[in-house]
């Protein structure tokens, strides 16, 4: 099967889907990895094994209600998508962003403690500057990181 018939196929089966149900199966990630495996097929063996995989997947769409189908379906999905992410260099979406928010707010609210406790400042509002102006510089430092990533559509 091509990529464009898979493509089709996901259509049919997936056409009365509710938004959030789609969202919920990853149809969307799915028809990303079915693009991404057909542009690195030449170049990876793994990827060459991970078409047949891929294919099963599309076959199971209808059964996902069921939960021991879904168990099988999430475990070979998250198993393609993390050759990817070792092999192709690939990231998960807001890789960045959520790390570097969570560094810049630990950074920022232990620099603004110690300036509480140089300055001898009792007002706790300056905790919680530092807390936002970390999570804001953190969030815009990564999201310029995943600038690159975003270009090069190596997001999955």
């Amino acid at each position: 099967m091509n990529v464009e018939e898979k493509l089709e196929k996901i259509e049919d089966l997936t056409s009365d889907f509710s938004l959030s149900r789609y969202n919920f199966l990853k149809i969307s990630a799915l028809i990303k990895l079915i693009e991404d495996t057909h542009n690195n097929i030449g170049d990876c063996d793994e990827c060459r094994k991970n078409e047949n995989h891929l294919e099963n997947l599309i076959e199971q769409i209808p059964n996902l209600d069921d939960n021991t189908y879904r168990t099988p379906y999430e475990k070979e999905f998250n198993k393609i998508r993390t050759h990817f992410h070792k092999s192709h260099g690939y990231i998960p979406p807001y890789y960045f962003s959520a790390r570097y928010s969570l560094m810049g707010i630990i950074v920022l609210l232990l620099l603004t403690m110690a300036i509480k406790l140089i300055f001898k400042l009792q007002s706790p509002d300056l905790l919680l500057a530092g807390a936002t102006a970390g999570l804001a510089a953190g969030y815009l430092y990564g999201s310029y990181k995943e600038k690159i990533y975003r270009k090069q559509k190596k997001i999955v």
